[in-house]
């Protein structure tokens, strides 16, 4: 019973840092930013490799699905599918880039669904390794 207690709140809590560094009206980090600004070109303004706002916000959107894909995969045991857990990644993705369409102040990145989209991925990835490691069931 504590386990499932856990893994719910680690769930929740997986969501909760997604929505805190996307759905707000004004990024706090500084990234996302942009009155109306729309990019459907992957790669494009992702940024030079060697700033320091490169690795912000690539590993940003990464690491901030990562959670989310390892719980996500904890929580619905039938849904341990690479295909499935990072299909449902990319689409709470693309919902919120979809809602950011309608903020003021954000900005809409296919970079974003596409990093988003691997990070959940990798948080499977990590998922499989920590089921194997504790024989998860």
């Amino acid at each position: 019973m504590k386990k499932k207690i856990l893994i719910n709140l680690l769930f929740v809590l997986s969501l909760l840092f997604i929505f805190r560094y996307t759905m707000l009206p004004s990024a706090s980090l500084g990234i996302g930013m942009g009155k109306g600004v729309i990019n459907l070109i992957p790669l494009r303004g992702i940024g030079n490799p060697l700033s320091p706002n490169f690795f912000l916000n690539v590993g940003g959107n990464i690491l901030l699905f990562i959670p989310f894909g390892l719980v996500l995969s904890l929580k619905y045991p039938k849904l341990r599918n690479a295909q499935v857990v990072t299909l449902m990644g990319m689409s709470l993705s693309i919902l919120i880039e979809c809602t950011q369409l309608t903020m003021p102040n954000r900005c809409t990145d296919i970079n974003d669904v596409l990093l988003n989209t691997f990070g959940t991925y990798m948080g499977f990835r990590l998922f499989c390794k920590f089921k194997l490691a504790y024989s998860l069931q």
